[in-house]
């Protein structure tokens, strides 16, 4: 099962990896909520991870951020892989090794679409 504690890491590591990707983009927090049709809060939190991103604010971000889904999920591989529904493993740095950026990218979003179906 997924825990609150899981789910706290996973969303704080993509905060961290979308504030990277927005910075590299040289864009601001007022400049990505205005792209986004978001609040300036909406991004901070985001970004601290206190505020769960919806998957279509999530594509409609990699767009303004010219980047693959995969940029921003790939690092969140080592924090954790779910390979069944309500089931959470730790995977291990080098399992990370064997899948390129898009296919690790695609993994953790099918987990974590596999997980909400059953969730419910």
């Amino acid at each position: 099962m997924v825990t609150k504690g899981d789910q706290d890491i996973f969303y704080k590591k993509l905060g961290e990896a979308i504030r990277s990707a927005r910075k590299k983009s040289n864009l601001t927090q007022d400049d990505l909520a205005d792209q986004l049709g978001l609040t300036r809060v909406s991004i901070v939190n985001f970004e601290q991870g206190t505020q769960k991103i919806q998957l279509h604010n999530l594509l409609e971000l990699t767009s303004v951020l010219n980047i693959d889904a995969g940029d921003l999920l790939t690092p969140l591989y080592a924090v954790m892989k779910i390979d069944q529904p309500g089931k959470a493993e730790r995977s291990i740095p080098g399992e990370v090794k064997q899948l390129s950026d898009q296919e690790a990218g695609t993994e953790i979003l099918k987990g974590f679409l596999k997980y909400s179906k059953y969730k419910k």
